[in-house]
């Protein structure tokens, strides 16, 4: 397991792409805050995203990320977040892109075996294989 830290202003999902572009399929496990997030919820029956940006501040409750490779095999994350905001309201969801607030900590961990996606037709994702 590895500890790291990303900054205030820092762009989370760039910055995490960058990160597990050298490294092995595994799990992101993270906390701190954030200035503004957009996230997306999948409608299975109409196969696409219906978004939503939040205003920060917002506090992490929990973020998870599997890092595996995608279907052009280049590694990359499958991101999700909860958070709650200044009335501690709390919203969740897969994450599109956030700006990190005060900080952003998370661990790595490397997976036993490599992860790679497919694209489901039938789902209309690409999923672990």
């Amino acid at each position: 397991m590895e500890i790291y830290r990303l900054k205030n202003g820092d762009s989370l999902i760039d910055e995490l792409k960058k990160f597990v572009s050298r490294k092995d399929s595994g799990i992101i496990v993270g906390l701190g805050a954030l200035e503004n997030l957009t996230v997306k919820l999948y409608d299975l029956k109409l196969k696409k995203y219906q978004e939503k940006f939040i205003e920060g501040p917002l506090e992490i409750g929990s973020f998870t990320a599997i890092v595996a490779k995608d279907v052009q095999g280049n590694m990359d994350i499958h991101p999700h977040i909860v958070v709650c905001n200044r009335e501690f309201r709390s919203f969740c969801g897969h994450v599109e892109k956030a700006i990190v607030g005060a900080t952003f900590e998370f661990f790595y961990c490397k997976s036993n075996n490599a992860a790679s996606r497919y694209f489901d037709k039938n789902i209309g994702l690409n999923l672990i294989k």
